[in-house]
């Protein structure tokens, strides 16, 4: 037996949808930016790091489930 999901509402395919283009987009921004600041500075690691932990936290957040797993929700 499946559980129907709705359309609408929290925890529906919409709400997933957005959040998945919202990460879609953070990520290309985050990436644009990390690719302009590589090829403007000459040693870029400390500027770019702040960036490359972002989007590890977006892709453990979106993609791994990290915070319901750290909360008990289910994925």
């Amino acid at each position: 037996m499946t559980a129907a999901t709705s359309t609408y509402g929290p925890g529906s395919y919409r709400d997933k949808a957005r959040s998945g283009w919202i990460t879609a987009v953070l990520l290309g921004v985050l990436t644009l930016i990390e690719y302009a600041v590589a090829v403007t500075v000459e040693n870029p690691l400390l500027l770019l790091l702040p960036f490359v932990l972002a989007k590890g936290a977006l892709i453990m957040d979106f993609f791994m489930h990290v915070r319901k797993l750290r909360t008990g929700g289910d994925h």
